[in-house]
């Protein structure tokens, strides 16, 4: 039998509007009052409806995080980071997985914010910044994105600096005839770092050395990959948006017996736990996927306590970690330093 309001106000004799004051901390009542509905509570095991507690106290002690896609192994300890400050301020928090739609991110942002949930972490986003922008102005979120829609709560991630680094890496270690593999073109600000990097050193890009595909995985990374390398194998070196399409790179390397990297260099972005692993190992751009979860997380708690109207842009630091698959240990590279997206980068 579930126990109810009712059966603890019958117990200890009192009214169930006195019960529920008790629970929520309301009212004058005697301590002796309390301490017998309280003694009740523990001898029924009474459990208080979250869903009620929150209709009184305008808390419902949830938070959202929405994320594109639930295997990209990114998301995992940014969900950990903000699960460790969410439970030290008494939240939990649900995972949302939108399968890189942007229509169902906007389904979840609406479908959660009617629910109640005190505020959302959009992570990784879909969306365009004037979406972003919509969805800031009526909901309580803070987005972690390279993009910085204005008057939000955002979280950024240099990321066109980061790939602009990665490839102009590439360029100092000899490699003219570079690639890129990514999302596209108008969603992906990490292909304006792999084209600013060529603009810097007066290199072309052809049309044919950029590939994009619609979700970034290792087995559609490799699959465009094959065909890419196919259509120009002229390319020394290839530039990914993130590490899971460097992995598929390698695999499609390995397929048409191109050795990496001897034959194709090949850098990532994010320096997931198997970036280190694959053979060659990856050189990439380490972002801090943890602290990002936290840093999301007591954003959100400054937006929830500002009630949505809190403009503030965090920017990650992130930096190159040269391994085996570019052709190149590092020596005294300035690739090791912080990198930062310049004033103006555009969204």
């Amino acid at each position: 039998m579930t126990v109810t309001l009712r059966h603890v106000a019958d117990r200890a004799g009192v009214s169930i509007k006195t019960v529920s004051r008790v629970i929520n901390g309301q009212g004058e009542i005697s301590e002796a009052t309390r301490a017998r509905v309280r003694r009740i509570i523990q001898e029924l095991d009474y459990r208080p409806n979250s869903l009620a507690r929150g209709l009184v106290s305008g808390r419902s002690d949830a938070i959202a995080l929405i994320i594109p896609q639930i295997t990209d192994p990114f998301f995992p300890d940014v969900l950990l980071g903000a699960e460790a400050v969410a439970r030290e301020h008494g939240y939990s928090v649900f995972l949302c997985n939108t399968n890189d739609n942007p229509e169902q991110e906007l389904a979840y942002v609406d479908m959660m914010a009617g629910k109640r949930v005190d505020g959302v972490i959009i992570c990784g986003t879909r969306l365009n910044a004037a979406q972003l922008e919509q969805v800031a102005r009526h909901h309580r979120v803070s987005i972690i994105s390279s993009r910085n829609p204005a008057s939000a709560a955002g979280i950024s991630l240099p990321a066109a600096a980061g790939v602009c680094e990665a490839a102009s890496h590439l360029i100092r270690l000899g490699h003219r005839r570079i690639g890129h593999l990514g999302l596209g073109p108008d969603e992906n600000v990490r292909e304006q770092g792999y084209r600013r990097a060529m603009a810097e050193h007066d290199l072309p890009v052809e049309s044919a050395w950029v590939k994009h595909v619609s979700s970034l995985s290792v087995e559609t990374a490799f699959q465009a990959a094959l065909e890419l390398l196919e259509i120009a194998p002229e390319l020394t070196a290839l530039s990914c948006s993130n590490d899971l399409a460097a992995v598929g790179t390698l695999r499609a390397c390995a397929a048409l017996g191109r050795r990496v990297p001897d034959d194709l260099a090949v850098v990532g972005f994010d320096d997931i736990e198997l970036a280190s692993l694959v053979t060659p190992a990856l050189t990439t751009v380490h972002v801090p996927r943890y602290e990002v979860g936290k840093m999301a997380m007591e954003q959100l708690l400054r937006v929830i306590a500002a009630d949505g109207k809190l403009s503030e842009h965090i920017e990650v630091k992130v930096h190159m970690v040269v391994r085996d698959s570019c052709g190149a240990r590092r020596g005294a590279a300035a690739s090791d330093r912080d990198l930062h997206e310049p004033t103006g980068e555009p969204a």
